[in-house]
């Protein structure tokens, strides 16, 4: 194993889900491409101010895999400012199909390359202080990550006094929507030997939690691109971890970033959470038309919108995400 550092006290920046995208949100009042900018200027200040040994990222550095050139140059002439590679995970809006090995055809791989980005796996990278050492591995997105299987989140070997795991999945400290596979904390808590496991992918984050010596945390996403009430409530926060004999870890709060009724549309959520009960309405209707299973489904929810009157926006949402349910029954039954 090589040491990549000999320090003193070993001091690490993380932060997690930027997004960078060259438009703006629909959510958006302000200029999402110049507060993300801003973002990333103060966190490279805050590395060379207080001579962070290492900067962490959890995943979704785009928006997209294939995020326009002229848009990673914009933002590249700033992330080439951190004195120090980037040690990162793969997130699902990095790579095509939620596959990570496809990476390199991607506008995250071309960092890589470059060696801007250090990719984090399994095989532990190591950090040296005064007379302890600090292990940093990871866990890319994949399609199944949040299944029964939660090996992405498990470290199961230590070989330094303190180790540190960052995983880009649905890691959650309570039980979600039922349906909607995630990972709870309780699941992997007895499993992992990770001193530290820190998850990207939930924007909204839930901060710092404590389990029999161990530490699960995410901060939440740097950007905030839905205009949900949790994202209007959040201030946008990174990490900073300091290390020698014991641990000691800060949830700060961007300074540059503005609160969320400032930044996000209050008027777009209120439409939105309009049209989400119109949905709810709708499905509840299609629901009491009794067992429908051998039926078209598209030629019901067309009848169904017709007999009720329901708006056209409403049944085309409908219709939509009946497709995107039949894409990925059948992306599971290829894979299975």
């Amino acid at each position: 194993m090589i040491i990549l550092k000999m320090v003193i006290n070993m001091k690490f920046l993380f932060f997690t889900d930027t997004h960078i995208r060259g438009n703006n949100p629909k959510s958006r009042k302000d200029n999402f491409v110049e507060t993300l900018k801003n973002k990333f200027i103060e966190l490279v200040e805050v590395t060379k101010s207080e001579k962070i040994d290492a900067v962490l990222f959890g995943g979704d550095l785009f928006e997209r895999p294939d995020v326009s050139i002229s848009v990673v140059k914009e933002f590249l002439s700033i992330i080439k400012r951190f004195p120090l590679p980037i040690y990162s995970v793969i997130g699902n809006h990095d790579v095509f199909g939620q596959n990570p090995e496809v990476v390199g055809k991607t506008m995250l791989g071309i960092l890589e390359e470059t060696g801007i980005i250090e990719f984090l796996s399994k095989e532990p990278k190591l950090f040296a202080g005064e007379g302890k050492t600090v292990q940093i591995t990871g866990g890319h997105y994949f399609y199944g990550v949040d299944d029964e299987n939660k090996d992405s989140y498990i470290l199961n070997e230590k070989s330094a006094d303190f180790a540190i795991h960052i995983v880009h999945g649905f890691l959650l400290d309570r039980p979600f929507i039922k349906g909607i596979h995630h990972t709870l904390i309780d699941e992997i808590c007895n499993k992992t030997m990770a001193d530290i496991t820190i998850a990207g992918h939930y924007h909204s984050g839930f901060g710092i939690k404590k389990y029999d010596k161990k530490y699960f945390i995410n901060p939440g996403a740097i950007a905030r691109v839905s205009n949900s009430i949790s994202e209007i409530d959040r201030m946008p926060s990174y990490l900073v971890i300091e290390i020698n004999d014991d641990i000691s870890i800060e949830l700060r709060q961007l300074k540059c970033a503005k609160k969320g009724e400032e930044v996000l549309d209050k008027e777009k959520l209120q439409e939105e959470y309009k049209k989400m009960n119109l949905i709810n309405e709708f499905a509840n209707q299609i629901t009491s038309y009794g067992n429908f299973e051998t039926l078209k489904l598209e030629k019901l929810i067309n009848e169904i919108a017709t007999i009720e009157n329901i708006p056209e926006d409403i049944k085309k949402e409908a219709l939509d995400r009946l497709t995107k349910a039949q894409e990925l029954i059948s992306l599971e039954e290829v894979i299975d």
